[in-house]
């Protein structure tokens, strides 16, 4: 009734009120005002009412955002900031580190009044990277940095002229905040590896690896201590990275690659102190940083870190009786220098304490789950290849994790290495009662920076299983021909204890980048008996591949009148050919004992035991896809999406052509300063049943809405429904799922976190089926000091099922109540 009241009241006002309207409601309102504006169009069909619901989508300004016309800077201008960016004979964005004294001691409380910070170097004059290319910043920014033995320290100052809009938040670690500052290190100062650090004005902390130039892990958690503070002129961030944290030479006085970028929230502006240039492309690179200069005579200042950790747990299931357990375990890590590190675990830290998140998934593939457990987070990139070799949740999914270890480092000559091993089987302090793996996984991996910007690798990686494996090997490499072109490329083998042929992969990809326009051009290669999955992620059958060539051109221009910010259009064409073999059908034919293929495939002969294998037929078959997407961001942060897709594929059954269409309207992110912000979509399309073996179709609707109730808490609130059509138009199917995401921040390290989900799927075949599950998760966590937490979580599911004369309604199938402290020190 609110909403419905705020459309008519839009409707029967004047021009004076809606301009009061559109500057006083938030991006989420605005979505809700156009969605009623609309149905009460539909019912009077007033004129005037469709007149205004456009004029309101595309000339909504949310939080006063600035007009700016480029024709007040003349060319000479833009031409003099390219020729002190492209100028490599002086280095013209360069700020020197203040070496602290014995007495100074800088206390990390977001004041920035140490007498230090006004004796170092300052710098400044930020210049727009969006919405306005090289236009100076609407407001301004200093910064300055010192150093002792042992730490780097970063103080800026954010003037604002408008201090009461500047967004206070709190969130965990690693949630982006409306107003926050970037700074990009690289301290080993090669031009391809670094380090992002971003912090908010409440000091809220997110942080990742940066690797071959434009690459990004963001699974990395660095140990580094940060606060902001609020007052009448603006916000203020100190910032303390302890140098154990980077990778640097051993030189007495270096020089390393810097530069900030400030996001300013109410008007949806970013820029930095080395200018982006426009015809960049977006990332932000490690080749195209500023400089630090005169750091002297640091070191690392720890040999070992210890983290110690103790598990109280609770769990019971459906299956099982409860199991009450206490573990204890850690990790010591050894570093003899800045760029070697070695990870030694016994009995590791591998509690989960977050459930994963259900997904709607009608795919014949598993979802793929994101990595948290620590001893695989901390710079697992350089395990990463173009085709994911090694996927570490393999690890410790069928069995306990024993022990393991870890060594990273980069040496001289540019040569980087990872080596990885654990062994899994049945702890003493093991949940599970049954079908443990005993197991071995290594991964070894090599690379080397040739050619500037460019590098080439070799990774082999195994899991020996008593007389089962999967051994895998591959090389790859990536040349940065010059900025806005790169070519990468992979060859590996992944063969199993079976030992087929045609167990190969080829992958070779070249991308030209720029602002305005861009290319991709791919070829993909992979063989039937291509097989990773026992230690890497990929998405296919056993004994099935493909052949594919895709091509895609990006045309991107910025407009930035007219209230739209920029157009993104995007064409693509793929040309694949299916690669079957005898295996793979005779495989679904002993699956399905009622299923016959179609008839180019062979003949299904059938021996006197009752075993059917398929003979004769064609085991290649040719498709494609072709289609194109169009984005439209506007000013404040708001977009309209729209993809179309028709392409062909194949199937056991035969082959088939179908479309998809997908449409979605998004508001300004929570992230970029509303109070409430959310995106809708929907889509529709050929969808294949792999249950039935059909060609039907599928319609989909999904709503995700987040809103900042208050300055701690924070609520996101999911919502997705899905009809599967067989080939008659006749629903068979429909899903839906429903998540609400509350976390309560009582300060940035300490919080409550509640998760409610359930997916409700039923299925109309020969007989309606019903199945759902709903799951209830509850975390409290605390970091206590930096790399130190305590853990006390709470997770319990459930399910619904009706099929076949099984009537089983909220059932309990698991619960699961951890407590988890683990504790961080160094020598």
């Amino acid at each position: 009734m609110f909403w419905y009241f705020r459309a008519n009241f839009f409707q029967t006002n004047d021009a004076m009120r809606f301009d009061t309207v559109k500057e006083n409601l938030g991006s989420m309102e605005c979505a809700f005002l156009i969605i009623g504006s609309y149905l009460r169009f539909k019912k009077s069909g007033n004129i005037k009412s469709i007149f205004l619901l456009f004029l309101l989508f595309f000339s909504f300004n949310s939080f006063g955002q600035r007009e700016m016309q480029f024709n007040h800077y003349s060319p000479a201008y833009f031409d003099s900031i390219r020729l002190l960016v492209y100028d490599t004979a002086t280095e013209h964005y360069v700020i020197e580190a203040h070496r602290l004294s014995g007495e100074n001691e800088i206390v990390i409380d977001g004041q920035l009044n140490e007498p230090a910070w006004w004796k170092a170097e300052h710098k400044g004059n930020l210049l727009e990277k969006e919405p306005f290319p090289l236009i100076p910043m609407s407001e301004e920014t200093e910064f300055a940095i010192l150093h002792d033995d042992e730490n780097l320290y970063i103080g800026v100052w954010c003037w604002d002229s408008e201090p009461g809009k500047i967004i206070q938040q709190l969130s965990p670690r690693g949630t982006s905040a409306p107003d926050h500052l970037m700074f990009f290190i690289d301290s080993y100062h090669d031009h391809r590896t670094g380090y992002k650090f971003v912090v908010s004005p409440t000091g809220v902390q997110v942080d990742e690896l940066r690797y071959d130039d434009i690459k990004r892990d963001n699974n990395w958690n660095g140990i580094w201590y940060s606060e902001g503070s609020v007052d009448e002129n603006g916000w203020y961030a100190e910032v303390k990275i302890p140098f154990f944290n980077f990778r640097y030479p051993r030189d007495s006085t270096q020089t390393w690659g810097f530069n900030l970028m400030r996001n300013i929230s109410k008007n949806a502006s970013r820029g930095q102190w080395k200018p982006h240039l426009p015809e960049w492309d977006n990332t932000t690179r490690m080749s195209q940083l500023g400089h630090i200069e005169n750091i002297r005579n640091i070191h690392s200042g720890r040999t070992f870190e210890i983290r110690p950790y103790g598990v109280a747990s609770f769990s019971e299931s459906a299956a099982q009786n409860s199991l009450k357990t206490f573990s204890f375990g850690g990790d010591i890590r050894y570093s003899p220098g800045p760029n070697l590190t070695a990870d030694f675990t016994f009995n590791p830290d591998f509690a989960q304490v977050d459930a994963d998140i259900f997904e709607i998934n009608l795919t014949r593939f598993p979802t793929r789950f994101k990595e948290l457990r620590p001893f695989f987070t901390e710079r697992i990139n350089i395990f990463n290849t173009p085709l994911e070799l090694f996927y570490s949740r393999r690890i410790g999914a069928k069995g306990d994790i024993l022990g393991g270890i870890k060594m990273t480092g980069k040496l001289q000559h540019g040569i980087e290495f990872g080596v990885l091993g654990n062994l899994t089987g049945k702890s003493l302090f093991s949940s599970s009662v049954q079908n443990v793996e005993n197991a071995l996984f290594s991964v070894m991996r090599v690379k080397k920076d040739i050619l500037g910007s460019s590098n080439v690798g070799i990774l082999a990686a195994t899991k020996e299983d008593a007389e089962n494996y999967n051994r895998i090997v591959g090389v790859d490499g990536s040349f940065m021909l010059n900025t806005n072109n790169i070519v990468d490329f992979q060859v590996a083998s992944g063969q199993t204890e079976m030992e087929y042929d045609h167990n190969m992969a080829y992958n070779l990809a070249y991308v030209r980048t720029g602002d305005l326009m861009g290319v991709k051009l791919n070829f993909d290669r992979v063989e039937p008996a291509f097989e990773i999955n026992r230690v890497g992620y990929i998405q296919k059958e056993p004994d099935r591949g493909w052949n594919k060539w895709i091509g895609l051109f990006r045309i991107s221009p910025r407009i930035n009148k007219y209230h739209i910010r920029r157009i993104t259009a995007n064409l693509e064409y793929e040309n694949k050919k299916d690669l079957f073999t005898s295996r793979y059908i005779d495989r679904w034919l002993e699956i399905y004992p009622d299923f016959i293929p179609d008839q180019k495939f062979g003949t299904v002969v059938q021996t006197d035991t009752g075993e059917r294998t398929i003979s004769g037929g064609i085991k290649e078959a040719n498709n494609f896809e072709t289609g194109g997407d169009l984005t439209v961001n506007f000013i404040n942060e708001m977009s309209v999406f729209a993809e179309l897709k028709y392409f062909s594929d194949t199937e056991l059954t035969g082959s088939y052509s179908g479309n998809v269409i997908k449409m979605s309207y998004a508001t300004r992110p929570l992230s970029l300063g509303p109070q409430f912000a959310g995106k809708l979509s929907a889509s529709k399309g050929t969808l294949y049943n792999f249950d039935q073996k059909y060609v039907g179709s599928q319609k989909s609707l999904s709503a995700d809405g987040e809103g900042r109730f208050m300055h701690n808490i924070i609520t996101k609130l999911q919502g997705g429904f899905t009809k599967t059509y067989n080939p008659e138009n006749e629903n068979d199917g429909r899903y839906f799922k429903l998540s609400s995401n509350t976390t309560w921040m009582f300060t940035k390290d300490f919080f409550i976190r509640v998760h409610a989900q359930g997916i409700f799927g039923t299925t109309y075949y020969e007989q309606k089926q019903i199945y759902n599950d709903y799951l209830l998760s509850g975390l409290l966590s605390w970091e206590y000091q930096p790399g130190s937490f305590l853990y006390l979580a709470y997770n319990e599911a459930r399910f619904d099922i009706l099929d076949s004369g099984i009537d089983r309604n909220f059932d309990f199938k698991n619960r699961t109540v951890v407590l988890k402290v683990s504790y961080f020190f160094s020598i």
